[in-house]
């Protein structure tokens, strides 16, 4: 396991419940380790077309702690729990994998969300087209922290496929987007209002 010591600068959201509690404040920090996992990782994932996921933490004496990158299917990853118990659960993370033109893998999914909400963590996602995104397990929704390119992004990526992408997502439009039919049906439904 890879241990930083780092300080705490704190960004004005908190965490009080769910399986992985911990003290939940997300930190600069916390998204500066997070931003590095996810770029050591990119490139794995795109070549191996799987997800990559693991957990960050902190120890009883203040260290940030990140798990080992754990291999994920084509859609999906489970991190498991640290195997120290005294070491607290702040966030997950994971890769989105290789682009593909019919998944819709540049914003987070619901079922991203739900997971960091059982377990009472912030999540962030890195997607093909290097897009970098924080999920507040609270609130249920996903903000971007930075856009296209921001991360390392897989060569086959299409930013054409993907639609219009929004900085920000509640659970619910989410939902509404994974019920649209996937990447193909956003990008001609773009198209078709381009022309309007």
């Amino acid at each position: 396991m890879k241990k930083l010591m780092l300080t705490t600068t704190l960004i004005a959201l908190t965490c009080t419940s769910g399986a992985f509690a911990g003290n939940g404040v997300l930190s600069q920090e916390l998204i500066n380790i997070a931003r590095q996992s996810l770029a050591s990782i990119q490139s794995q994932s795109f070549k191996s077309k799987r997800e990559y996921c693991g957990l960050i933490g902190r120890t009883t004496a203040g260290e940030l702690i990140v798990s080992p990158a754990r291999r994920g299917r084509t859609s999906g990853c489970d991190e498991r729990g640290f195997k120290d118990r005294t070491i607290t659960p702040l966030a997950s993370y994971h890769t989105h994998g290789a682009f593909h033109e019919d998944a819709d893998s540049e914003v987070p999914s619901t079922m991203d969300v739900d997971m960091d909400h059982h377990h009472g963590v912030f999540g962030f996602v890195a997607t093909p087209g290097g897009r970098f995104w924080v999920i507040d397990h609270r609130s249920r929704t996903a903000k971007q922290i930075c856009g296209m390119g921001c991360l390392p992004s897989d060569p086959k990526f299409d930013q054409g496929m993907a639609g219009e992408i929004p900085d920000h997502l509640t659970r619910r439009q989410m939902a509404q987007r994974e019920g649209k039919g996937g990447p193909r049906h956003l990008r001609a439904r773009a198209l078709k209002n381009a022309d309007k």
